[in-house]
């Protein structure tokens, strides 16, 4: 009886390496952590001179515009130049945009300017604006002040993003130019 016993005892014994081994084997795992980082678009305006002009006289006035990407994912810029004087009654006929000499910016049938390539983080556009000028001030002008609002928009290069983002079909340029101009830190 004894044998019998042991015989069982062993048999049990050894059903029971058995099966917490092959338990061992299915439950073992190994973690793997993927991390995914969002690109993004970001755009600054950047400009000299005036922000707003007080006791406007006819004459030019040097006001450098164009456009930094802050972002890290290539981006298309387009900027629109808003002419506005403190009393909102006044034309702004008199007000004359001289854009700067080259030929990187396009004007869209929006209202908006395109730089022609896309930017990668930390570059510039070239000048889209150089002066600003007045021509015919009469007397309802006095004391007005004078601001040029400038609103620039960035969409990422890829995926046709321009068509959701700005609502356009087409791009008033080639796609996929690279800007060689400048990088700023």
């Amino acid at each position: 009886m004894k044998k019998k016993y042991v015989f069982i005892l062993t048999i049990v014994l050894i059903s029971l390496l058995a099966t917490s081994g092959s338990l061992a084997w299915f439950s073992a795992n190994k973690e793997a952590t993927n991390e995914f980082k969002m690109g993004t678009v970001g755009v600054e305006v950047v400009e000299n001179s005036f922000k707003n002009i007080t006791d406007v006289k006819i004459q030019s006035y040097d006001k450098a515009v164009s456009v930094k990407s802050l972002g890290t994912k290539r981006t298309y810029v387009r900027v629109r130049l808003i002419p506005i004087w403190s009393d909102h009654n006044l034309p702004v006929s008199n007000v004359k945009l001289i854009l700067a000499d080259n030929d990187d910016w396009i004007k869209g049938d929006d209202g908006y300017y395109y730089f022609k390539y896309y930017l990668t983080e930390g570059q510039v556009t070239s000048e889209l604006l150089a002066e600003v000028e007045f021509t015919e001030l009469g007397a309802e002008y006095t004391g007005k002040t004078f601001t040029l609002k400038v609103v620039a928009e960035g969409v990422q290069a890829s995926h046709r993003a321009w068509v959701d983002v700005w609502g356009i079909d087409v791009l008033p340029f080639e796609a996929d130019k690279a800007w060689a101009g400048t990088r700023e830190s």
